[in-house]
C-alpha cells in the first residue's frame, strides 16, 4: 500500500506530466484529424478529376457524332440521283434509249428469285392433360392432410 502511495504522490508532485497527457492526446487528435481530412482530399481530387476526363470524353463522343452525320451527309448527297446523273453526264455518258439496249442471254445462268418465306403455321392442336393430385394441391391442403394423418384420422394410401 505504502508503494502505491508513494508512487501517487510522485505523479502529483509532477503535474507536467498531465500537461505531458494532455499535450499528447491533442497532438494524437490533430494528427488523426489531418489523415482524415488528407483522405477526404484525395478521394475529392480523384473524383473531381475524373469526373472532368468524363465531361471530355462526352464532348469527344458529341463531335465524333457530329462529324459522322456530317460524313452520312455528303454520302447521301453524293449518291443522289441527280449528283448521280450530274457526275455521269460529266464523264461522257448519256441516258440509253431502248433501241440502244442491248440484253444477252448467258447460258447455266440462272437468275435469284425473291425472298422464299417459311410456310404458314399449321393449326395448333390443344391436348388437355390432367396432373396428378400431387401437383394441383396447394400447401395448405397439404398441411392440412399432413395434419389429419399425423392425428390418425386419414389412412395412408400406398
Amino acid at each position: 500500500m505504502d508503494r502505491v502511495s508513494s508512487i501517487s504522490q510522485a505523479y502529483s508532485q509532477a503535474p507536467w506530466r498531465k500537461q505531458l497527457q494532455i499535450i499528447g492526446l491533442f497532438l494524437l487528435l490533430v494528427v488523426f484529424v489531418a489523415l482524415i481530412a488528407g483522405i477526404y482530399l484525395n478521394v475529392t481530387a480523384r473524383a473531381a478529376t475524373l469526373g472532368r476526363e468524363i465531361l471530355m470524353m462526352q464532348s469527344q463522343i458529341q463531335n465524333l457524332e457530329l462529324e459522322i452525320a456530317d460524313l452520312e451527309t455528303r454520302l447521301a448527297i453524293a449518291n443522289s440521283g441527280q449528283e448521280m446523273q450530274d457526275r455521269s453526264i460529266a464523264l461522257g455518258f448519256h441516258p440509253v434509249e431502248k433501241d440502244e439496249m442491248t440484253f444477252i442471254a448467258v447460258p447455266g445462268y440462272s437468275p435469284r428469285w425473291g425472298a422464299v418465306m417459311a410456310p404458314a403455321p399449321a393449326p395448333v392442336e390443344v391436348v388437355s392433360a390432367s396432373l396428378p393430385a400431387d401437383y394441383t394441391e396447394s400447401l395448405f391442403d397439404w398441411l392440412i392432410r399432413r395434419a389429419q394423418i399425423q392425428f390418425g384420422r386419414l389412412e395412408v394410401l400406398p
